[in-house]
């Protein structure tokens, strides 16, 4: 999208100490600047080369090409949910700090109120606090259950009873996500994550249950969502949670290790520091 800065474009006539009428001189009539700073009508495009050059300003200074409209909280926001995927709950509860819920759009709320769900069930919040968060979806921006963030609260519903201890309530959850897996649009980057952030957390309540066929079965499904889509940020986190499997049913140490080792160089790709600590930790019960 194509915007006109024209603000950056005044501000600099005036830090220069230039009137309208000394900044077209030579240029264009008086009139033609005017009404390009009061409406924005742009002028043709040789006169507006040679005003933005009297102002040392480039066309990209006064039409800075976006790739999209997305606004700064929203691009807080997409940075956050990121972080759920490289477990850095304290940089993401930070930038949730600085995102005003009632600006965003129905649509951005939901995925405000997921996101703040997750950090707050993956940080042992106390319970009440974050079944709130996802109630906001389940029983009021969605409660038709149309959209993926409804499948993300019972998702996030799922990991909050297992961090509380009740892992009956928990199923009841995790199965839900599993019915509606297959029917999951796989349309783009931010739908494979949020996919491949249910296929994983329900392979983990699994592990905790020690149903480990289950859970592999739910990690090989993943592994190939991320094949099949060019994707890598997960594949550390599967390699990793597989290893665990692996070392809880007593396989063998090479294959164990085969699967760290995986895991941590995704993880060096993706920087995920914390995953990276992990392994280590991990690597040394082996020994």
């Amino acid at each position: 999208m194509i915007t006109v800065n024209i603000e950056k474009f005044i501000e600099t006539r005036k830090k220069m100490g230039l009137s309208q009428a000394e900044l077209c001189d030579g240029i264009c009539t008086q009139a033609t600047l005017s009404k390009f700073e009061n409406s924005g009508k742009a002028p043709a495009i040789r006169i507006l080369i040679q005003l933005c050059a009297r102002l040392n300003l480039t066309l990209d200074d006064v039409f800075p090409i976006t790739l999209h409209s997305q606004t700064k909280q929203e691009r807080m926001l997409d940075e956050a949910e990121f972080m759920l995927i490289t477990s850095d709950y304290e940089q993401a509860k930070e930038k949730l700090a600085k995102i005003k819920p009632e600006k965003l759009t129905a649509t951005t709320k939901m995925q405000y109120y997921f996101v703040t769900g997750y950090i707050s069930a993956l940080t042992n919040r106390p319970i009440i606090d974050t079944l709130f968060y996802f109630d906001q979806i389940i029983n009021g921006l969605d409660e038709h259950h149309e959209t993926i963030y409804s499948q993300l609260a019972f998702t996030g519903i799922g990991i909050a009873y297992s961090h509380d201890e009740e892992l009956d309530k928990s199923e009841f959850y995790f199965q839900k996500v599993f019915e509606g897996l297959h029917e999951l649009p796989l349309t783009d980057d931010k739908s494979i994550w949020r996919a491949l952030n249910m296929i994983f957390y329900t392979a983990e309540f699994f592990a905790q249950i020690e149903d480990y066929a289950t859970s592999d079965s739910l990690l090989d499904y993943g592994y190939e969502v991320c094949a099949k889509n060019h994707i890598t940020y997960y594949v550390a986190r599967i390699r990793y949670r597989q290893a665990q499997n692996a070392q809880a049913t007593h396989q063998p140490t090479v294959a164990i290790q085969d699967m760290l080792n995986d895991a941590r160089a995704f993880a060096k790709i993706n920087n995920n520091q914390i995953l990276l600590q992990w392994i280590n930790s991990n690597e040394l019960n082996l020994k």
